[in-house]
Formats: C-alpha cells, sequence, structure tokens
C-alpha cells in the first residue's frame, strides 16, 4: 500500500500517477517496469514517488487493487446470491472475471501480470493479513488497511461454514487463499496454453478452472468400486 503521503495528494495527482502506472505496467512486467518512465509520464520527480511508495511492486500492487475494488463488491454480490456457497461463488465469479482480463480495457496489463507470475508472486497478491500488517509497520495509510481488512472479513463472513470441512476461520482464510491460488494459475496457463491465432480460448479456460474446482470440492480419490 502507499505511505499517507500518497493519499493526501489532491485526485487529480493520484490519479495521473495511475495512469503512468498503467501505461508502464501495460508496456513492460514488473521485473521490467522503470521508475523513469513512472516518473517522467506522471510529472513528478523521483524523490517525490519514494515519498509515495516504498518501491516499484508496492505500486504494481497498489495498481492491481485499484483494479479490483469493483471486483470485491461483485464477489460479494455472488456470494450472497448463492447464500454462502463458497465454490459457486468462485465460479461464477470467475466466469465473468476473465471476460474483463482477456477482453477489457486493462488486457495489456493483465496479460504482463498472468505471464509473469510465478509461485512467489502469486503468494505476493493474495497474503492477506501478513502483507497489511508488514506495510502497516512503515506508516502506511490505516484508513486504507482498515478498509482492505473489513473487504476481507465482510467476505469470509458471508461464507456459509457448513458446506465447508473447516474448523475455524483460520482455515477458512487458507481456504480462500487456496481458491484465489487457483484463480491466478488458471488464468496464468490460459495465456500459455490457450492462445491459438491470437486469441484465447475463454470456454477452455472456464472448463479447467471448474474441473480444479470440482477436484478440490469433491476430492480425486474413488471408493472401491472405482467410482469418484
Amino acid at each position: 500500500m502507499p505511505n499517507e503521503t500518497f493519499f493526501n495528494l489532491p485526485k487529480e495527482k493520484q490519479k495521473r500517477i495511475l495512469k503512468a502506472a498503467k501505461k508502464e505496467f501495460s508496456q513492460s512486467a514488473l521485473k521490467d517496469a522503470s521508475i523513469a518512465n513512472v516518473v517522467k509520464e506522471a510529472d513528478i520527480s523521483r524523490g517525490s514517488f519514494y515519498q509515495y511508495f516504498e518501491d516499484m511492486e508496492d505500486l504494481y500492487l497498489y495498481y492491481f487493487h485499484s483494479l479490483g475494488k469493483d471486483n470485491h463488491k461483485q464477489f460479494l454480490i455472488h456470494l450472497r446470491q448463492h447464500q454462502g456457497d463458497l465454490f459457486a461463488t468462485f465460479e461464477e465469479f470467475f466466469s465473468s472475471w476473465i471476460l474483463e482480463i482477456f477482453k477489457g480495457e486493462n488486457v495489456l496489463f493483465y496479460k504482463n501480470l498472468f505471464t509473469s507470475l510465478d509461485p512467489r508472486a502469486i503468494h505476493r497478491f493474495i497474503t492477506f493479513n501478513e502483507a497489511n500488517q508488514r506495510k502497516e509497520l512503515r506508516k502506511t495509510s490505516y484508513a486504507a488497511h482498515e478498509k482492505m481488512q473489513e473487504i476481507t472479513k465482510a467476505m469470509l463472513k458471508e461464507i456459509d461454514q457448513t458446506k465447508l470441512a473447516v474448523v475455524d476461520d483460520q482455515q477458512l482464510e487458507l481456504l480462500f487463499r487456496l481458491l484465489i491460488h487457483i484463480t491466478f494459475s488458471t488464468i496464468a496457463d490460459g495465456y500459455r496454453h490457450h492462445c491459438k491465432n491470437g486469441e484465447y480460448d475463454i470456454q477452455k479456460i472456464n472448463e479447467e478452472f471448474h474441473l480444479k474446482l470440482n477436484w478440490l470440492q469433491k476430492g480425486m480419490e474413488t471408493n472401491e468400486r472405482g467410482n469418484h
């Protein structure tokens, strides 16, 4: 999360910095992105950049979460519609989200993001409490921190735990992270394995996600008669 200094900037300047971030991250993966390009495009000094963000990864993660702020609301809506059924919610949400990812206005950013993800990178994106607590130590926006915590708690609270083999909130959060990990890795696999003539096979990506969810929900072991 950005430092408090960033959130104290005029909204127009915040938007200008995020617009510069979008341009740079749509052209380059995080490992190749240039702070020099961002500060030039945003018309700020390099020193100002470090007053707002710890480093380029900090800006990258914040930009990603800024794109997903409406997704949290949509996820909650789906969760309530499915009466707390976590697996049904993830399946419906995934089907709508991948259209945004593969065909929306931020398609270049998402492509650079998901084609460069490795297990460590996925962990950074799906870690909730630990990441927030670490950032909080360097005087980040407490309001932003609290808001993210509230969103996470609201989603977990809506989940019907009676349908799941979890014994406490810690296990529920672990399951939630696992499902996000599956979501991210399926999208990354879609970029790598399901593109033909420049077109991505959305149906195939959806089918693979459904299969993975089904495996997790119902298990892979067969019974004595050879049935699932």
